[in-house]
C-alpha cells in the first residue's frame, strides 16, 4: 500500500480521536432553591447575554420545563435545560469540554451562590497558532492548561497528538515504505503537505476552544474547576 494511503488513514484516525475527545458532551447541573422556572430562565439568559451568545428555544424539552440550544456556529456551545420540583429549580447544561461546568458556575454566581476558588485569565490566540504550528500536542496543551473549559483527558490527548505527529512525520517523509527515511529530499514535499494539513485541521477546534475560554474569562467570575 502506498505511503500516501497510510498517511491519510493515520491522519484520519488522529483527527477522529481529537474530535471525539474534544466535542463529546459533558453535563453539569445546579440546584436553585426557592426559584421558579421563569426566574431560573432569567438567570440563565443574563449569563448568555454576558457571553454574547444566543440560545434558541427548543420544542423537544426531554421532560424539562424549558430547553434552549446555542446555534451550531456559536463559539460557546450549550444545551440548557430548566426543570422545577416543588420549591426548587434545577438548571442543567450539556456542552463540549467543561463549558457546561463554566456556565453553571456563572449562573451560580449570578444567583449569589459563589464565589468559587478558581479564576482564569484570557489566553492568546496568537500563541495558540504558534504553538500548534510548532506541534499540535503543544498547541493542545496550551489551550487546555489552566482553563475552565479544558478537556477531561488533556494528558492522554496531548500524548496521542505527539505520537501521531511523529508517525506522520516519519511516514510522509518517504515515497513508499520500501524507501529509506528521507525528510529533506524526495519526502520533503509530502511531509510539508501532510504535517501542514494536520496542523491546520487541529488548529480549528483549538482556536474555537480558546475563544470560548476567553468569553468565560471575560466575565471576571470564579469557577469550581
Amino acid at each position: 500500500m502506498a505511503t500516501w494511503v497510510r498517511v491519510f488513514f493515520l491522519r484520519g484516525v488522529i483527527l477522529i480521536f481529537l474530535c471525539v475527545n474534544s466535542t463529546y458532551a459533558m453535563g453539569a447541573a445546579l440546584e436553585l432553591p426557592g426559584k421558579s422556572t421563569e426566574e431560573t430562565i432569567a438567570k440563565a439568559q443574563v449569563v448568555l447575554k454576558k457571553l454574547n451568545t444566543q440560545c434558541v428555544e427548543q420544542e423537544i424539552t426531554l421532560g424539562a420545563n424549558w430547553r434552549c440550544k446555542t446555534p451550531f456556529f456559536s463559539i460557546v456551545s450549550l444545551d440548557i435545560y430548566v426543570s422545577t420540583l416543588t420549591d426548587r429549580a434545577f438548571l442543567r447544561a450539556d456542552a463540549p469540554n467543561r463549558q457546561s461546568y463554566a456556565f453553571i458556575d456563572a449562573v451560580a454566581e449570578e444567583n449569589g451562590q459563589g464565589p468559587f476558588q478558581n479564576k482564569y485569565e484570557s489566553k492568546s490566540l496568537l500563541l495558540t497558532f504558534g504553538a500548534t504550528l510548532l506541534s499540535p500536542a503543544l498547541g493542545y496543551w496550551y489551550t487546555n492548561y489552566n482553563s475552565m473549559v479544558r478537556s477531561k483527558s488533556t494528558l492522554l490527548t496531548t500524548l496521542g497528538l505527539f505520537l501521531g505527529d511523529a508517525a506522520l512525520f516519519w511516514m510522509s517523509s518517504k515515497t513508499f515504505f520500501t524507501h529509506g527515511f528521507d525528510p529533506f529530499d524526495t519526502g520533503l514535499t509530502p511531509m510539508l503537505i501532510t504535517l501542514g494539513a494536520f496542523r491546520a485541521a487541529v488548529l480549528v477546534p483549538l482556536s474555537i476552544q480558546v475563544l470560548a475560554h476567553n468569553r468565560f474569562a471575560g466575565l471576571q467570575l470564579t469557577y469550581r474547576y
